[in-house]
């Protein structure tokens, strides 16, 4: 069973700035964004999904994008370093749950950025981390030598895909979601030569952050507005297409994997 952390919007809003998403001029409807978490939590639950909740914390209106916190996997915990001042305690709040629930917590050096599974994505048996926006390039030697495991650089070029998890959404190990937009020529071939089916978000999909997915064997739980394409694409490998509707969360630059902490056994 996939376990995975979530946070409710209980604080969320639009303070500041620290994507070209955000505008602190276009406010949050929170009774709308309460029923859309509520939505995609049950959606998840009623596909298998088990779920847990952190508790939010009041000054830290980000902490509903739970993704960014941290990478958690065999009773380790990865920290946070965010680039961001704004949101450096968010880190603290989880890590602080994990360690609770009897995880070892293993912190980056300060000067080195790194934000957890919005840039540090796992397929099935492969790892990627993206770096250029937000995540620091070095933190991949540190993170390799934690989890023993060989890691793929992206480079991110475009600060409205500021997170590796806004561009590539892995299905399995065979089948990856992307914007090319996103990524450097390099990496583009990185991507191509580990994924034998590479599909195409087009702007339409973009613009709903669609690659920001997230897999429960055969199910993806996607944000609702994807093209006839996309759709056609993705259940053409065999997969059950879950829409669920993000539009507050993309308020602040991000859909479903951005509020979803997935727990890797």
């Amino acid at each position: 069973m996939k376990r995975i952390i979530m946070c409710p919007p209980e604080y969320y809003n639009i303070e500041y700035s620290i994507n070209p998403w955000m505008n602190t001029k276009n406010r949050v409807k929170k009774e709308k964004a309460f029923q859309q978490f509520q939505d995609l939590k049950n959606v998840f639950i009623n596909n298998g999904v088990e779920v847990a909740e952190l508790i939010p914390v009041e000054g830290l209106p980000d902490m509903i994008y739970a993704t960014n916190s941290g990478y958690a996997e065999d009773k380790i915990f990865i920290k946070s370093n965010f680039k961001a001042f704004q949101r450096l305690h968010e880190a603290d709040s989880a890590a602080k749950y994990f360690k609770e629930h009897g995880y070892e917590i293993y912190t980056l050096p300060k000067n080195i950025t790194f934000e957890g599974e919005g840039d540090l994505i796992r397929s099935e048996n492969k790892y990627f981390i993206g770096f250029g926006n937000r995540t620091d390039v070095m933190a991949k030697d540190y993170i390799e030598d934690i989890l023993n495991k060989e890691i793929f650089n992206l480079e991110l070029v475009n600060p409205y895909f500021y997170h590796l998890d806004t561009c590539l959404g892995p299905l399995n190990d065979n089948v990856v979601v992307i914007n090319p937009e996103a990524f450097t020529k390099e990496g583009l071939k990185i991507i191509k030569s580990e994924f034998n089916n590479i599909i195409i978000a087009g702007e339409t999909d973009n613009n709903i952050l669609a690659c920001n997915l997230v897999v429960n064997k055969n199910d993806v739980f996607i944000g609702k507005g994807i093209s006839e394409k996309l759709r056609n694409e993705i259940e053409g490998y065999g997969f059950n297409v879950n829409e669920i509707a993000m539009s507050e969360f993309l308020k602040g630059g991000g859909s479903i994997k951005c509020l979803t902490l997935e727990i890797f056994d």
